[in-house]
Parts: structure tokens; sequence; C-alpha cells
């Protein structure tokens, strides 16, 4: 977010907390900002109707103002997640997996797999660390002074249009064309919405990884280097693709059902 953009993301949260009586003098101390900079927030703001003025310091947030302000809490939320993320990095010991046998003392390369951080003696990237305690291959060790900067290059997304049950559930699903997508797909993670895609699911044999809080695990998985695929019921699909678009992550939207070959 652009450093105008969060000021005034901050003024509008404190216009929709105290309206409609709204001192900008208030706000100004708040923000620790200047009262004509508050000013000139608000009147961007009224311009752009996402605020309405009634006069004598009555300030109310339209209904595009809050679709604004919402839009603007979830951008803030994956700035303060990737902010968290950087910070992370830096504490002084983490855990990893043992991509072979190492012993302590040993340099390592670091890689991220299926979102799990992965230690080898192979070159894997750039980033590279000191073993402090060992392990044999898959088991976790514990790593310190990363040097370097860990690659992760973010998952991609299949969506699966499940049917839902008024067309038949389940029982209308062209699993042979989900199937041909999980052979041919590597390193992905399996999220389902839906009751209909959950059976579907299962009928696959697949335990789902994402059944909760669906929108924003598909999200952190691909964030974290893991493709998904996604098994989503009925229109459900539209909140899905909307989010991953918001997210600026690729996806591929496929009919799961039989009449449909994509």
């Amino acid at each position: 977010m652009k450093k105008r953009s969060i000021t005034e993301f901050q003024v509008l949260s404190e216009i929709i907390r105290k309206q409609p009586h709204i001192k900008q003098k208030d706000i100004a101390e708040n923000l620790g900002i200047t009262v004509q900079a508050v000013s000139e927030h608000i009147r961007n703001l009224i311009k752009e109707g996402y605020v309405k003025s009634r006069g004598r310091g009555e300030y109310i947030v339209t209904e595009k103002g809050l679709r604004k302000l919402k839009n603007w809490l979830s951008e803030f939320k994956e700035y303060l997640d990737e902010i968290n993320s950087a910070v992370y990095r830096y504490k002084d010991i983490w855990p990893a997996i043992a991509d072979e046998d190492v012993k302590d003392g040993d340099t390592v390369y670091l890689y991220m797999k299926e979102g799990l951080l992965y230690a080898s003696k192979k070159p894997k990237g750039e980033a590279k660390a000191k073993v402090l305690y060992g392990g044999k291959k898959g088991e976790d060790i514990s790593i310190c002074e990363i040097k370097g900067i860990i690659d992760v290059p973010k998952g991609r997304v299949i969506v699966f249009k499940i049917p839902p049950e008024i067309i038949g559930g389940s029982r209308a699903v062209n699993f042979d064309l989900i199937k041909d997508y999980l052979n041919k797909t590597d390193n992905y993670v399996v999220a389902t919405m839906g009751t209909v895609a959950y059976v579907v699911a299962r009928k696959l044999n697949i335990k789902p990884d994402i059944r909760f809080a669906v929108l924003e695990g598909i999200v952190n998985a691909c964030n974290r280097g893991s493709n998904v695929i996604a098994l989503i019921t009925g229109k459900m699909a539209e909140k899905v693709i909307k989010r991953l678009d918001n997210a600026k992550i690729s996806y591929t939207v496929l009919d799961a059902t039989k009449e449909h070959r994509n």
C-alpha cells in the first residue's frame, strides 16, 4: 500500500469509529499528522464517494466507503503478513527438514517444498545456513546463521467447479478429468469448499489439506510455494476466483461436470 493510501485508510477508519460527529483535530492527534492533512484527506474521500458530509463536522462512511475499507483491510493484512514473514526470517534458530543426512556444523542450502523449509547439502539456490543440530533424512533439524534469500515462487491454483447437488452432485462429476490433473501436477495441496466437493475428494481417496478458512488457506499455501488443487462446489468458485485475483495468484478454472471436458 502507498503511503497516501495508508493515511486515507487510517482517516476513513477514524471516521467510521467516531461517526457522525468528527473532530478533525482529534483525528490529527491520533494519527500524528496536521489538521490540514486530515482536511485534505477527508475532501478526497468525499470526492471519491467514500464519505458523505452532513455539514457542521458530521461525516458518515458510505456503502462504497465501507467496501473500500474492507478491501484496504484485506490488503493491509497481506502487507503485515509479508512483513511478519520477513522479520521471522531473521530469528536465531530455524527448524527445517533434512533432505539427506546432515551433521552438526554442516553448511546446507535452503529451499521451500509444499510450504515447508528443507535443507540440503546440494546447491538448491542462494540461501545457505549452518546446521546447529543435525539429523537423518526426513527428520527435523535446527539451522542458524542464514544467509541469502530463500526463493519462494508463488504456487498456482487449479479450480475445479464441482456441480452442486441440484444438478447431480458427485454423481455428475468427471472424475477422470480431476485424476488427470492430480497425476500431472507436482507439489500440491488439496482444498475443498462445500459438502459435495468434500465427498468428491473422499471418492478420490484424498484427505483434503484445507477445509476451513479455505480462501485464506489457498492464498497462504500459494504464498509458501505450494500449488493447490481446489475442489469448489457450485457458485462458491466465484468467491475463490475473486480472492485469487486480489492476491495476484495465477489460476486455471475447469468445470468438472461430466459433460464438460476442458
